[in-house]
């Protein structure tokens, strides 16, 4: 029996990446990676709302300092009208005394 990672004799050898030996390879093309990243980012950006304007109000003046406190008030004053760094932060307590 011929191991599967082996070429057929009298083939050339295979190029590119190593199939991981199945009919269809489980990998998430670019666009779909960058897609789940970019929705992982905006979790973690809802959740750290509060502490990303109050790090935007401790940065140094500077060019576009205050372009950049503007987005983080905006941020989280839409994050709070929805009512999520609320409700994470009673995720976050309930998490801390369930222990």
């Amino acid at each position: 029996m011929q191991q599967p990672w082996l070429n057929p004799p009298g083939t050339a050898p295979r190029r590119g990446v190593p199939d991981d030996f199945s009919p269809a390879t489980a990998t998430l093309p670019w666009r779909g990676a960058l897609v789940v990243v970019a929705i992982v980012w905006l979790i973690l950006l809802a959740g750290r709302s509060a502490a990303i304007v109050d790090a935007a109000y401790g940065l140094p003046v500077a060019p576009g300092t205050e372009t950049l406190i503007a987005v983080a008030d905006a941020w989280n004053d839409a994050l709070s009208a929805l009512g999520i760094p609320q409700a994470l932060d009673a995720i976050r307590q309930r998490l801390a005394t369930g222990r």
